[in-house]
């Protein structure tokens, strides 16, 4: 296949329109670009791409076609550092067969761009794009002329796996604007890379300074979805038209860029009736149109979700209600890669994947996504990174030295629990490098003791005070855990007894310096040459990961945790830090599983879930309503409540 592009490829925000009218019959078309992409045939929507993968690779998009006459595919290509995608130079590649046949290449299409798009706008979040902006009038197009590229090695998809449906708002009540209840300022906003540039769209200059005369409409759905807004405007005159979305209200009020996002479309209109669609997608329950002139406006979300699954239950209606809404938080967050949230980032992070890739298998009987997914951690080159270090989520592009090290050892711990469910040697072999650069990496931050001590960068134990600076410093308890954990895992995979020997070893040592006789405490200090615990340094997740990881066998510890700790803590333990979604009580609720405690595991996830469930039709980042309502590793609660 042979790639284009069309004009700079160092401008940020540009889109690229490339079109071909199609002469002869064809039944399929390959397709390849970065950074994001949609297909037209005829006038229509028919997919979004690309599957993502490292830079420097492209996985290949087939589609079957029937009587196409026109074909568009616009391209999207950011130009700045994102977390959804990893960051490269644009390309774009097409070939357009019948039957064995090559009928069409990429050299056949023309390119245009549409002028009435504005490049000229502010970030959308930290880890996306750019907010969209559009003028809505008659279309306005600048031929730009192709030049060949240098092509990017080209890799198998495992097909689309979309669904494309439709799904309407229901509208409520139009009334004045005044503002809104409150106001987010984002952390990154003041970073210099994100400022706005004097002449581009602003939120803070160009929409939060809105006057008198702006009217609003609310609209909803029935749940947190994901897809790409479809408007259909009608103006008579001029008009602006601002629409800020958000996945929830809490107690009726709107907190724009409640999720550190500008979360915001722009559009000025010129007199007639008019259609625009995203060209990215984004998450959702409520929108508020706010406008200025004499106009209607109409929204509908076409839907970008994985529909090759199915799978229902008719029991319990709480328990029902917390599947139903891991099945929809999947699909928002499986398509091509697996995400942390569908919205905010749209990123593949690791430890969030080990669990979604649980729910994959439930819930499709397969791990098609979760192999792109650790292939593509293979695949990476990451040279912001120390050696030996995987980046944190992927495909994506990092700060220099930002990461996570805990990721890092997940991701040896998620490809034995891959090989278990699969035994695809093919993919365990080719990941070995990787693996034993990992377990090099973290060999100059072991003390006399064997233990890891003052880990780089960002430790991430969990959203809770387990992650605080004074709980992660030193020897961090957790993290040992972990560390013992991916030991184990790499020496059962690749037969490497030594690998075993020292997982058992950190594992001894862990206990000896940790357990104070009743609970693990989170972390020490080497002192002198010793070690020396902070023994007020204790929190309910770290008693989660000595037991999701077999740290200690102890039925009367056991017992204690089981008793005492959860949704319904007993009083009298205020010195121990109360734990989070992620990862605490998810680690609580697989070991009572495997301690086949099913009804606690029942009572505790409709606990936990059910009034998430209820409010958004999605599981949540947090156990609140805050950041991420929409978060693809909490799906796998499903497979927890029906096994139990």
């Amino acid at each position: 296949m042979d790639f284009i592009w069309a004009g700079d490829r160092q401008a940020i925000n540009q889109q690229k329109n490339f079109y071909i009218a199609l002469k002869k019959q064809v039944d399929r078309i390959v397709i390849c670009a970065v950074d994001n992409y949609q297909v037209w045939i005829d006038g229509k929507f028919v997919a979004y791409g690309p599957e993502r993968t490292a830079a420097g690779y492209s996985r290949k998009k087939v589609l079957f076609l029937d009587g196409a006459n026109f074909i568009e595919i616009k391209v999207i290509a950011h130009g700045v550092p994102v977390y959804m995608c990893d960051f490269q130079l644009p390309f774009f590649g097409a070939e357009l067969y019948d039957g064995k046949n090559l009928v069409y290449a990429s050299k056949d299409f023309s390119c245009r761009v549409d002028l009435l798009r504005d490049e000229k706008t502010c970030r959308y979040s930290r880890q996306r794009g750019f907010v969209e902006k559009q003028t809505l009038a008659e279309s306005r197009y600048a031929e730009i002329e192709t030049y060949e590229v240098d092509a990017p090695i080209l890799l198998d998809g495992i097909g689309d796996t979309a669904s494309y449906q439709q799904m309407d708002f229901e509208r409520f009540e139009e009334k004045p604007f005044v503002g809104f209840d409150l106001l987010t300022k984002p952390w990154w906003e003041d970073i210099p890379e994100y400022v706005t540039p004097e002449g581009c769209f602003s939120i803070e200059k160009d929409f939060l300074t809105l006057k008198e005369g702006y009217k609003e409409i609310l609209f909803s759905l029935p749940c947190i979805k994901t897809g790409f807004l479809s408007v259909d405007v009608e103006s008579h005159g001029e008009s602006e038209i601002y629409i800020v979305f958000d996945e929830i209200l809490n107690d009726g009020k709107w907190n724009f860029r409640r999720s550190d996002c500008n979360d915001l479309f722009v559009y000025t209109c010129k007199n007639g009736r008019y259609q625009h669609f995203s060209a990215e997608p984004y998450t959702m329950k409520y929108i508020k149109v706010i406008y200025k002139g004499a106009v209607t406006v109409k929204p509908s979300l076409v839907l970008y979700e994985n529909s090759k699954f199915h799978f229902d239950y008719a029991g319990d209606e709480k328990i029902a209600s917390i599947i139903e809404a891991a099945k929809n938080t999947f699909a928002q967050n499986a398509v091509d890669i697996f995400t942390d949230c569908a919205g905010r980032e749209r990123a593949g992070w690791l430890c969030d994947s080990y669990f979604t890739a649980k729910a994959e298998r439930f819930f499709t009987g397969e791990n098609k996504i979760e192999r792109n997914f650790l292939e593509n951690f293979i695949l990476s080159k990451t040279e912001e990174l120390p050696k030996g270090m995987l980046p944190m989520c992927f495909p994506s592009q990092h700060d220099i030295d930002s990461f996570i090290p805990n990721w890092a050892m997940w991701y040896v711990v998620e490809l034995k629990d891959y090989f278990d469910r699969t035994q695809d040697r093919e993919l365990i072999d080719r990941a070995k490098e990787k693996v034993y650069g990992v377990i090099a990496y973290f060999e100059k931050f072991k003390s006399s003791y064997g233990l890891l001590e003052n880990l780089q960068s960002w430790i991430f134990v969990e959203h809770s005070i387990a992650n605080t600076f004074d709980y992660v410093k030193g020897v961090n308890f957790p993290s040992n855990m972990v560390y013992s954990a991916m030991l184990k895992a790499a020496g059962e995979l690749y037969a490497d007894e030594n690998l075993l020997g020292q997982a058992e070893y950190i594992k001894q040592q862990v206990v000896r310096y940790a357990f104070n006789g009743k609970l693990f405490v989170d972390n020490g200090e080497v002192v002198d040459g010793k070690i020396v615990p902070f023994t007020d340094h204790i929190s309910e997740t770290c008693q989660y990961y000595a037991l999701f990881f077999h740290i200690i066998e102890d039925d009367n510890y056991a017992a204690f945790i089981k008793e005492n700790f959860g949704p319904n803590r007993k009083s009298g333990f205020d010195y121990v830090g109360k734990s989070n979604v992620f990862i605490g009580n998810y680690l609580r609720l697989f070991w009572l599983y495997e301690q086949k405690e099913y009804d606690m595991v029942l009572n505790e996830a409709v606990e936990y879930f059910y009034e998430m469930s209820k409010k958004t039709g999605t599981l949540w980042e947090h156990d609140q309503a805050k950041a991420s309502c929409n978060h693809g590793f909490a799906s796998v609660i499903a497979t927890l409540l029906l096994q139990a």
